[in-house]
């Protein structure tokens, strides 16, 4: 089944013409990507996958979230490794067919930094580019233009780039990696050439949305005809080291505004023609390197591990949470003090993350199981 898209007036001519582009080449992809906006007027959901199968970086960036699921921490504190089973190649394949069996239809390969990960092409095999949308994150540092068509040519879709600042100085010093900004600039431009959607990402911290310098984001990204993620700095990770950082409701609302003018977009940005608002269970969730499945990237409570329940069930789980599953129009971790307050009250003096079911969310959670 092939699915054309063009005659969508919401659609912009490049962005049909991607659309049709994708389902001439891989027609089941295209089909369940058209079908979203179906599954969730019926009630179902369609969340993205994040897999985070492996936590090498080369970079320590002073925002990062993914700090405290690193075994590192493990080893500093008990001097003993994770002795916790990683999840393997034969985990990912069952995975993606359990997703592709529900109807779901979009992998983000993230860590991490992905490009560091020896089998990252293995990965990329096993969750089956003609079965779901394939996307990677990364910072940039190894993405010539050889590695771009190399990501193109296995399957990869679309990049997910960061990019911290247009300053190049404070890019560098908040990634805490000197010549990063130029590698950055280098894999737009290698990206775009070798014919990956793309997108860039960037950390919003407190006060940063009225400043000039993000102001020329939106205006670098509008240049290129690119979108530009925006990811709010969280009281998770090292940032809650970092409390200045955390942003407060008038950031989120100057985003907001921006919205209107520019390629900016937020996880609670409307997509796929429906506002899903906080998008915990409903829109995102992330398989942790051993098997754990969160709600969200910043919210450190698992919902179960995919050895011992089906992703099916695990997702029933979630939707089943009081905080998780009902619509609301904040961003749960961001945005509500109550939950926040719990969150850093469980997560406190926690040396591996994420907590395990039972430890930060529970069936003592759940909303009346249906009949």
């Amino acid at each position: 089944m092939t699915a054309t898209l063009t005659a969508d007036p919401g659609l912009t001519a490049s962005e049909a013409a991607k659309r049709n582009d994708l389902a001439s080449r891989k027609p089941h992809v295209a089909a369940k990507l058209a079908r979203v906006a179906e599954m969730e007027e019926r009630g179902e959901i369609s969340p993205i996958i994040r897999l985070e199968k492996s936590y090498l970086c080369n970079f320590q960036c002073t925002h990062c979230s993914a700090e405290y699921y690193m075994d590192r921490h493990l080893e500093k504190v008990f001097k003993i490794k994770d002795e916790r089973q990683k999840i393997d190649l034969d985990d990912i394949r069952r995975l993606s067919k359990e997703a592709d069996e529900l109807g779901l239809a979009r992998f983000v390969i993230t860590g991490g930094e992905p490009l560091v990960m020896k089998d990252f092409d293995a990965v990329v095999e096993a969750i089956d580019p003609d079965r779901h949308y394939v996307i990677t994150d990364t910072n940039g540092w190894f993405l010539d233009l050889e590695r771009a068509r190399h990501l193109k040519a296995i399957g990869v879709e679309k990049v997910q780039l960061s990019l911290d600042s247009m300053i190049e100085a404070e890019h560098d010093k908040f990634r805490n990696k000197p010549g990063s900004y130029k590698r950055v600039m280098r894999a737009i431009d290698a990206s775009l050439e070798a014919g990956l959607n793309l997108i860039l990402s960037t950390v919003l911290v407190r006060g940063r949305g009225k400043s000039d310098e993000f102001r020329q984001m939106c205006e670098f990204a509008k240049s290129k005809g690119i979108g530009l993620y925006v990811s709010y700095a969280k009281p998770t990770g090292s940032c809650t080291d970092h409390p200045e950082f955390v942003i407060d409701k008038e950031d989120a609302d100057v985003v907001r505004e921006l919205e209107k003018s520019y390629p900016v977009f937020t996880h609670m940005t409307p997509s796929y023609g429906s506002f899903k608002g906080c998008i915990t269970v409903k829109g995102i969730i992330t398989v942790t390197s051993t098997a754990e499945i969160t709600p969200c990237p910043y919210i450190d409570f698992s919902l179960g591990n995919l050895r011992q329940n089906s992703l099916k069930e695990i997702l029933d789980r979630g939707m089943r949470n009081p905080w998780l599953g009902p619509h609301r129009p904040d961003c749960l971790i961001g945005e509500d003090p109550q939950f926040i307050k719990i969150h850093t009250e469980r997560t406190k003096g926690a040396t591996h993350l994420p907590l395990p079911w039972g430890k930060g969310f529970s069936d003592n959670d759940s909303l009346q199981d249906e009949k």
